[in-house]
């Protein structure tokens, strides 16, 4: 795997890539309101922050959808093995997370397992990743990661995720077991197959490739002016044959000024989250070096 970041400022190419001359006129679409990241109580702590969601909103489109499967496409087409996961034993899960995506479409699939899943992951705008129940040798029953097309990580890796349980695939995400680990854990265990929810996240990096599975070895920028916000709006939803729960994962990036210059409010709240954040989680989301540098800019707009 390429390990530099070539500098750009278009999410729909990948991280070591240089964009086509057509991205230079690409202006980011608002990240949706509904995801934007509230101020909770007066301290930081991971919450899972799930909602129920109607299954008609389950994976709507909107105007970066199709440049986003256009990028899912290629990355298919030429990287699969770094987008693509799968642990014998998961084909069944697969297989009918692609078919209620499928359905969701309105498009008939013609594949099977693994391959039925990459098919369906073309129909949408997300990243699907299947958790399947395995009992372990105690009898107790896991939720581990079996199958997953994955196109727009984050920094992470998705071959390092297979095959493990949730606190496991977040162990790098700074306090989650101690927040939030072991209540994950019994909320998955309620999502049912007709109550989909959903939740979301944030994070400021300093490249907006949407398709990031490698950390920089440091700082590739040293203006806040040229941070990119991060957000994902995840929805998690039952299967009904196999019991395995359908992951889904959509990445928005939008300039940091350009998203701050929303409202007065939108830029409040992320300077007191930044401000909340425990130094090591503000390490796990890329700020850590930024922060002193994004609060003592960030006022102009608040």
């Amino acid at each position: 795997m390429a390990g530099f970041h070539v500098l750009h400022r278009h999410p729909f190419t990948p991280f070591d890539q240089t964009p086509s001359a057509e991205a230079a006129s690409f202006s980011a679409m608002p990240i949706p309101d509904e995801i934007l990241p509230p101020v909770i109580g007066e301290n930081f702590r991971h919450r899972l922050g799930a909602f129920p969601i109607e299954i008609a909103n389950w994976l709507p489109r909107d105007a970066e959808t199709d440049l986003t499967i256009a990028l899912k496409k290629k990355l298919l087409a030429t990287r699969r093995d770094e987008v693509v996961g799968f642990k014998a034993g998961g084909e069944a899960v697969a297989q009918e997370a692609a078919l209620l995506v499928s359905q969701w479409s309105g498009v008939n699939i013609s594949t099977t397992g693994i391959d039925a899943l990459v098919e369906a992951s073309s129909l949408v705008a997300d990243d699907l990743a299947v958790l399947q129940p395995v009992k372990s040798v105690d009898g107790t029953e896991k939720l581990l990661l079996t199958a997953a097309v994955v196109c727009c990580p984050s920094r992470w890796s998705l071959a390092e995720k297979m095959g493990h349980d949730m606190l496991a695939v977040h162990a790098p995400v700074a306090k989650y077991a101690e927040h939030v680990g072991a209540a994950v854990d019994n909320y998955f265990q309620r999502i049912t197959v007709e109550k989909p929810v959903w939740r979301s996240n944030w994070i400021i990096q300093d490249h907006p490739a949407l398709f990031q599975p490698v950390i920089p070895p440091g700082p590739l920028r040293e203006n806040p002016q040229d941070l990119w916000i991060r957000m994902e709006r995840q929805t998690l939803r039952r299967l009904p044959e196999t019991g395995g729960i359908l992951f889904t994962i959509r990445g928005y990036q939008q300039p940091l000024p350009e998203y701050l210059s929303r409202s007065k409010d939108i830029a409040s709240n992320l300077r007191i989250l930044l401000e909340r954040l425990p130094d090591d989680v503000a390490h796990y989301k890329s700020v850590y070096y930024y922060r002193p540098k994004i609060l003592a800019w960030i006022n102009q707009f608040c």
